[in-house]
C-alpha cells in the first residue's frame, strides 16, 4: 500500500445531496479530490483499501448509520480517519464516536473553516500512518532477502541473545553468528543491535518464519 503520489482523496458519504454538493465546492476550492456517496453501502462497494485521504461522514442515514459504518471500517481494517457531520448528534454520540477514532465531531450547520481545519488535521494523520505503512513494507522486502540461518539469528538477538549465545544455541562457532549478525543488519539497513531490535519490534507482524512474533511484546526483550 504505497503513498498515493497524485495527492489525499476525501470521502464524503451523506444522504443528503445539497450536503454533499456543499462538501465537494468547498474541498475542491483548496484543490482537494472529493469522492462522494449517498449512503454507507455505496461507500462499502467502493474500491478504497489502497487510499490515502479521510472520511466526512453522516451521522444519521438510512439503513446503515454513520456509526455503525464506522464499526464496520473498523472491523475490515479500513483506516481512514473519520469527521462526523450530525445535525442531530449530542455530546454522548460525540463523545462514542472519537472513542472508537473519530477525530472530530462537527454539528450542523458548521463553520468552513471548522470543516477545513478538521480536514486538514486528518489528512496529515493519514499521511503519517501511510508512511508508517510503507516502512513496513521496505521492511518486509528487506526481511525477504533474509537467508534462513539469517533469520534464526534474528529472532534469537531480538529475544535479547549475545552472540555468544546464539552461537551455543545453534551448535556455530561465535565468528559465524557475528558475520550473519553483520550481513542481516546491513540488508535491514541498521548499524546497532539496539536499532535492529527497535525496528523488529516497531514491526512486531514482520514474518512468518519468526518465532518471537507470538510472545508478548515485553517478553520478546526478555
Amino acid at each position: 500500500m504505497l503513498l498515493d503520489k497524485s495527492g489525499p482523496t476525501v470521502f464524503i458519504v451523506d444522504d443528503e445531496e445539497s450536503v454533499r454538493h456543499s462538501l465537494t465546492w468547498l474541498l475542491n476550492s483548496i484543490s482537494l479530490k472529493v469522492q462522494s456517496y449517498d449512503s454507507a453501502k455505496a461507500f462499502l462497494e467502493a474500491d478504497i483499501s489502497c487510499s490515502y485521504g479521510c472520511l466526512i461522514l453522516d451521522v444519521r442515514m438510512q439503513t446503515i448509520s454513520g456509526l455503525q459504518l464506522q464499526e464496520m471500517l473498523c472491523e475490515n481494517g479500513i483506516v481512514l480517519p473519520i469527521i462526523f457531520l450530525s445535525a442531530y448528534g449530542d455530546a454522548q454520540m460525540g463523545a462514542q464516536a472519537v472513542k472508537k477514532g473519530a477525530i472530530d465531531f462537527l454539528q450542523k450547520p458548521y463553520r468552513n473553516q471548522d470543516l477545513l481545519d478538521a480536514v486538514n488535521a486528518a489528512l496529515e494523520l493519514s499521511k503519517e500512518a501511510m508512511g508508517k505503512q510503507n516502512e513496513k513494507l521496505k521492511y518486509l522486502d528487506c526481511l525477504d532477502s533474509l537467508s534462513q540461518r539469517e533469520k534464526e539469528i534474528l529472532d534469537l538477538v531480538v529475544a535479547g541473545n549475545s552472540s555468544k549465545e546464539i552461537a551455543r544455541i545453534l551448535g556455530i562457532s561465535h565468528k559465524t553468528v557475528e558475520a550473519h549478525r553483520g550481513r542481516l543488519m546491513s540488508k535491514l539497513g541498521v548499524k546497532s543491535s539496539g536499532d535492529l531490535i527497535h525496528l523488529a519490534m516497531l514491526n512486531k507482524s514482520h514474518c512468518r518464519d519468526c518465532k518471537w512474533l507470538s510472545l508478548p511484546l515485553g517478553k520478546a526483550c526478555a
